[in-house]
């Protein structure tokens, strides 16, 4: 029966699939952290994320950047020298990593490495192999969102309202763009009043959105949310508009988030776009480095050469994977609809998320 260590560091996803996969009912839990992490009460919100037994977890609050220190703090900490160990030495800085390692040398253990974007653990020590990560394992959206110390405090439910999802998206397809469609130009007069203004003005995009990726990913209702509001774990208020996105789901256990946006005038500026996507970036910023970001819109890019470069440029310094337009779901009905352009260049998040692996754990 072995026991779990972890690593705490800003990345709650590595560990939490790693437990998911490794622990058995009388496993202990060990998990080496810094007092940065713990002022954030990481490793709390990922104890909770997991609902383990708070008797069999432990805290070995080490200074993540003297290794001297490191050293006398492991040491002081009384693992059970009899009881065998897996060590997940993913997470943290690499002299955290190191010096885990080195000290579990001089116990009965395993360590293991999981590369972003691999279906393999990497194990390091004693000997060298890979073993298959779990594919049957699949986070819940609650699980994810809380391992990062967040917690949902309200979803819109699906809804078919009238016109349907599906009917207006024909609509708008098939006359070329929102500014075409009725019912929705109608709906975003000021002077109309009823019930179904928001339904009409955007929120049936992104009902649309929730069933077209739910159907194409085949999501269950636990790893998708529609409107999802979202508060950090312990607060007492709810900045429901600051903190609210059109469509969250989780797939092959990685976020994806997306702002869904219909313009129902025919012309429009660069602006439209950019607000959406400085919203997105920002609010993401806490969700881990796999967290993928999208905006989509009903509409086409602007026809200006430099505003479609310059959106493009935007894009990938927020680290925004795609602007689906109107055109993309005229083109696509399947998980291509996600995928860049081959000739686009890899972007600045991507070039930064393999910066932190390399240095950060």
């Amino acid at each position: 029966m072995p026991h779990l260590v972890c690593i705490i560091s800003d990345q709650a996803v590595p560990n939490l699939l790693f437990i998911r996969q490794f622990s058995q009912p009388d496993s202990e839990f060990f998990f080496v952290t810094t007092q940065k992490m713990e002022d954030r009460d990481a490793t709390d919100h990922l104890i909770q994320a997991l609902h383990l037994p708070h008797d069999k977890c432990y805290k070995i609050i080490i200074d993540a950047n003297n290794a001297k220190q490191i050293d006398q703090q492991l040491k002081a900490f009384p693992f059970p020298k009899e009881s065998s160990f897996l060590v997940n030495i993913t997470g943290g800085n690499k002299l955290m990593s190191q010096m885990v390692f080195t000290h579990f040398q001089g116990y009965d253990s395993s360590m293991f490495y999981s590369p972003i974007d691999s279906d393999q653990y990497q194990q390091v020590y004693p000997e060298v192999i890979n073993i298959q990560k779990d594919q049957s394992i699949k986070l819940t959206l609650d699980e994810y969102l809380f391992a990062y110390g967040y917690e949902i405090t309200g979803e819109l439910p699906y809804f078919k309202g009238n016109p349907k999802p599906t009917t207006l998206f024909k609509k708008v397809v098939e006359s070329g763009g929102a500014s075409h469609v009725a019912e929705i130009v109608r709906a975003s007069s000021q002077d109309y009043k009823e019930e179904d203004k928001n339904y009409l003005q955007g929120n049936w995009f992104e009902f649309y959105c929730y069933q077209f990726f739910k159907r194409i990913f085949r999501l269950g209702d636990a790893q998708i949310g529609c409107s999802v509001g979202l508060k950090k774990i312990g607060s007492q208020t709810v900045n429901q508009h600051d903190n609210e996105f059109d469509l969250m789901f989780i797939y092959q256990n990685d976020l994806y988030v997306f702002e869904c946006k219909v313009y129902s005038s025919p012309n429009y500026k660069k602006e439209k776009f950019q607000a959406p996507m400085y919203k997105l970036a920002s609010l993401t910023q806490k969700f881990g480095l796999k967290c993928k970001k999208y905006l989509a819109i009903l509409a086409e890019l602007p026809e200006q050469e430099d505003t479609r470069d310059q959106l493009g440029q935007l894009r990938a310094n927020l680290g925004i994977d795609k602007l689906i337009t109107l055109e993309d779901f005229k083109n696509h009905q399947g998980i291509e609809i996600l995928k860049r352009e081959e000739s686009e260049k890899p972007d600045f998040q991507e070039k930064l998320n393999l910066l932190m692996e390399k240095f950060n754990g």
